[in-house]
């Protein structure tokens, strides 16, 4: 199953992760808040986060930029 992994800081001004189905809905969470984002980080690898880096955007049909003789 593919999720999302979501990490915010709470009310208690404390960094969290959650895993989200593709549909938004919470499939796990961290029991523990966190003051570090680093060791959120750790927390959330422990249980299967691997970090994914983005890809570069596609150009879009008709954004291309041409260059003129």
């Amino acid at each position: 199953m593919r999720v999302i992994w979501r990490f915010f800081v709470g009310e208690d001004m404390r960094w969290r992760w959650q895993q989200l189905s593709v549909d938004r809905a919470v499939v796990a969470e961290s029991r523990s808040s966190y003051e570090k984002y680093e060791r959120c980080l750790a927390a959330a690898q422990s249980k299967g986060y691997i970090f994914e880096a983005a890809q570069d955007r596609l150009p879009r049909p008709g954004n291309r930029i041409y260059s003129r003789p």
